[in-house]
């Protein structure tokens, strides 16, 4: 039950990180109107690839018992 909700724990940070990417994009984009030149809009998806893949490793190291894993907040400790 602790994997799934783990599981369920980075699906959510995963979320958050897209999501955030996107907000910030629709902001520049959208609201203020301002274009993005394609080398910035590259490495942005770079950097958010990046962050995901690191949470996926961290969730991974905790269920494999290797690391302290994502911080699930239904542990009793």
């Amino acid at each position: 039950m602790s994997i799934l909700i783990s599981f369920l724990n980075l699906l959510l940070y995963l979320a958050i990180i897209i999501l955030i990417a996107y907000a910030i994009k629709w902001v520049i984009t959208g609201f203020l109107g301002w274009s993005i030149d394609a080398n910035v809009l590259k490495w942005a998806q770079i950097v958010v690839g990046l962050l995901c893949i690191i949470a996926i490793v961290v969730w991974l190291a905790g269920v494999l018992g290797a690391g302290v894993g994502l911080p699930h907040f239904w542990a009793y400790r």
